[in-house]
């Protein structure tokens, strides 16, 4: 008898008592966690892949309802939940000739690895995906209804966003006791698959490996905690004129996995863990995907636009005073968005939904909740590669940024030096201060938003119910330390407008200047 029959004979006491003696005995026996802690117990509440692991393993087992666990990604005889060595879709708007005209692609393994057909630097071995680049298997949970709307939830693409991972992760425990109405009816409407930290090695916390803050031009090639891109010395194709078409990320660092969510597989899906969030997609088919980030903070106050003060150096930011003497807001709390093909269905759904989570944030905490625009330094898109592209197969696609553990506005690539990146600002470790609230509002969040998504099944919203009535966030609180921004660092935080119509950039990460040599 193995060790899963032995759970299956257990009565639930029993289960109990076994869960809670292999809780302290894991914790007794393996790695410490204060390890990483900086020799305190602050940063408890995050996860290391392996704790991640762990709990996954056993879930099942003391669930009282059915749910499958393990790698996002069915390879060989791994477990996988998904399996992607099948036909892609016959009734979607994409590219079935990827492979070339004369061959298509025989499977979505193979599609999502042919759009790198470019010589950039991205993954062409279609056996890598669904690991991550450093061979961490994606993992995530599948539970609910087969037959009922489907719902893709994807946490902490940049790793350095942790927060949704760890109430993704809550929610589904509680999900898998059963109990309460609200429970049952999401359980019974909804078929729920969560891609817990679809970042694995840039949302690692593990500092004995490497830097919690890299010094700016270290290449990583080796486990790192909490930085947005995922880790890969090849990203970008190097500092030189072949560098990769539309890079977006940092250079030698890795890419920003929420810049290649090509699903229509009409551009290069570089990173492998872009690739498998692709081809799960593909696979799985959301109606729904929910994607929880945690970004820089902004502010909605009213702006009094004969303050702003001009940039005396070319490229710096404008600053400006809040309207009437207001003070912006210490925390915005959270800031949803919606993205589908206007007019439809899914539209009036995702905006819906993203004003239901907004009204229940409201009710719980004291703070700020509101749409934001999106601030860009540099050329490009900002949605261009984001989730939002999963609206082309038909989804709603929403989900929230809530305000991260950081202020300093992040510069990824602003220079190269003598052939030398000059790179900006790693946000480093969580302000333990707030982690626990930014873990609290992402758990409210998301049962709510997953409870609404049920109700929907049934009763789906033919409006926006009043999405754009909420006010568009038109501030970046920031501090631009002189060290990475010479004259155009802010003598401490300043406010910067977001207004399209002074001027203002929005903000994108990436190889800026296009052509740095």
């Amino acid at each position: 008898m193995n060790i899963h029959d032995v759970f299956r004979s257990l009565n639930k006491v029993n289960k109990l008592i076994l869960l809670s003696f292999l809780l302290v005995s894991y914790s007794l026996f393996a790695s410490p966690q204060q390890n990483w802690q900086t020799n305190d117990d602050t940063y408890w509440q995050l996860s290391r892949y392996q704790d991640l692991q762990f709990q996954l393993s056993y879930l099942p087992y003391f669930s009282r309802v059915s749910m499958q666990t393990g790698p996002l990604i069915k390879n060989q005889d791994n477990g996988g939940l998904l399996d992607i060595d099948q036909a892609l879709p016959t009734d979607l708007n994409i590219n079935y000739q990827v492979c070339g005209e004369q061959i298509e692609a025989d499977s979505i393994r193979q599609a999502v690895v042919c759009t790198v057909n470019d010589g950039g630097r991205g993954n062409i071995n279609p056996d890598r995906v669904g690991l991550s680049t450093q061979g961490r298997e994606l993992l995530a949970i599948r539970m609910g209804n087969p037959n009922g709307t489907r719902v893709m939830v994807i946490t902490q693409q940049h790793g350095n966003e942790p927060a949704g991972t760890e109430a993704a992760l809550s929610i589904v425990r509680w999900l898998s006791t059963g109990f309460g109405r609200k429970t049952k009816t999401i359980l019974a409407n909804l078929d729920l698959l969560v891609l817990l930290r679809a970042n694995p090695d840039g949302g690692e916390p593990d500092p004995e490996s490497c830097s919690l803050n890299p010094i700016p031009g270290t290449v990583i090639d080796n486990d790192c905690a909490l930085i947005r891109q995922n880790v890969d010395p090849m990203a970008g194709g190097g500092f030189a004129d072949n560098s990769e078409a539309d890079f977006v990320g940092i250079v030698g660092r890795g890419y920003d996995l929420n810049r290649y969510h090509h699903v229509t597989l009409d551009k290069p899906i570089r990173p492998v863990e872009s690739q498998a969030m692709v081809a799960a997609a593909l696979a799985f088919q959301p109606e729904v995907v929910l994607d929880l980030h945690g970004d820089l903070q902004k502010t909605d106050c009213q702006l009094d636009f004969s303050s702003i003060k001009p940039a005396q150096v070319l490229g710096q930011l404008p600053t400006v005073d809040c309207l009437g003497g207001q003070t912006a807001h210490d925390f915005r709390l959270l800031s949803p968005f919606a993205d589908a093909l206007p007019g439809s269905p899914q539209q009036f759904l995702a905006q819906s939904l993203a004003v239901k989570v907004m009204k229940k944030i409201d009710r719980v905490f004291v703070g700020s909740t509101g749409r934001f625009s999106q601030v860009q330094l540099g050329a490009g898109n900002i949605s261009s590669g984001a989730t939002a592209n999963y609206q082309h197969i038909g989804a709603a696609a929403g989900g929230w940024e809530t305000v991260n553990f950081v202020q300093d506005l992040r510069a990824d690539v602003t220079a190269v030096n003598l052939g030398q990146p000059q790179i900006g600002v790693n946000p480093g470790l969580p302000d333990p201060s707030f982690l626990s609230k930014q873990i609290w509002i992402n758990r409210v969040a998301l049962f709510e938003a997953l409870a609404a998504l049920a109700n929907y099944s049934d009763n789906a919203p033919d409006d926006g119910n009043g999405f754009c009535d909420y006010p568009l966030a038109q501030g970046l609180q920031a501090s631009l330390p002189v060290e990475y921004w010479g004259p155009q660092a802010t003598n401490g935080t300043v406010l910067i407008p977001i207004e399209p119509s002074i001027g203002v950039p929005l903000y994108i990460s990436g190889n800026c200047p296009d052509n740095p040599l």
